[in-house]
């Protein structure tokens, strides 16, 4: 399995460097948001504060991407039916694809980072370690529940930007309003925020506890709620593409 998704991970770089407009404007997002940080950040914890906001806004545009192209790439080349016959389950195969997806966006996730170090050096510390995990995990779990939400969908491209928003109105309070605190805490980015604002204290830990909670209940609910949906979807889809030719 490792090395699938080591192959994987090189698939989807490949992709990444055939968009090349994609990529630059990527780049240059994370080069701008990285300089402000290292202009704006008051004290180490703000410097992780935006570091975490910064690879946020960038990085969900990425696997969002991916994960409106899990399945509709197998229509577009002609491979569902061998996805769908092959050794590996549908659902593991998207979790796989999901991972590579967040390592993939490795550039955009950890610069932010370095740049925070680079302004303060006590950054680099097993803390800011953990919360780099964290954006990991997020975004490969992100991922894979996109992935099933968006085959719900005929257009699944009209939906991206509506996921993005909410996610960045309701998980990280972009443009806070009376509640947006509360209402982020309903979401794993909530508590990725709170991680990096407690910085060195005993409270991440109780952060760390209740971010894992919530990404182990938003990807089971999403997999146990549409899991039998979305293959039903790919298959009626497969059948009717065969009917139409």
């Amino acid at each position: 399995m490792h090395k699938f998704l080591l192959f994987l991970i090189r698939v989807q770089w490949i992709d990444r460097l055939a968009t090349s407009s994609f990529l630059m404007g990527i780049t240059i997002q994370t080069v701008l948001l990285t300089g402000a940080l290292y202009r704006a950040a008051e004290n180490p914890e703000h410097a992780l504060l935006l570091a975490t906001r910064s690879s946020m806004l960038t990085c969900t545009s990425i696997v969002l991407l991916s994960a409106m192209s899990n399945v509709q790439n197998e229509f577009r080349y002609g491979t569902i039916e061998r996805v769908l016959l092959g050794r590996v389950p549908f659902t593991r195969l998207l979790g796989v694809r999901s991972a590579a997806s967040a390592i993939v966006a490795s550039p955009a996730i950890v610069v932010p980072f370095a740049g925070g170090a680079m302004r303060y050096p006590e950054l680099i510390a097993p803390g800011t370690a953990v919360l780099v995990l964290m954006v990991y995990v997020f975004l490969g779990t992100l991922c894979f529940q996109s992935t099933l939400v968006l085959c719900q969908f005929r257009n699944s491209a009209a939906m991206v930007p509506w996921l993005r928003m909410a996610l960045l109105f309701l998980g990280l309070s972009v443009i806070p309003f009376e509640g947006s605190e509360t209402v982020s805490l309903f979401f794993p980015t909530g508590w990725m925020l709170r991680f990096a604002e407690h910085g060195q204290d005993a409270a991440p830990v109780f952060d760390f506890a209740a971010f894992l909670a919530l990404v182990v209940v938003w990807t089971g609910g999403a997999w146990l709620v549409l899991r039998q949906r979305s293959l039903h979807i790919v298959e009626r889809s497969l059948t009717d593409s065969s009917e139409a030719s």
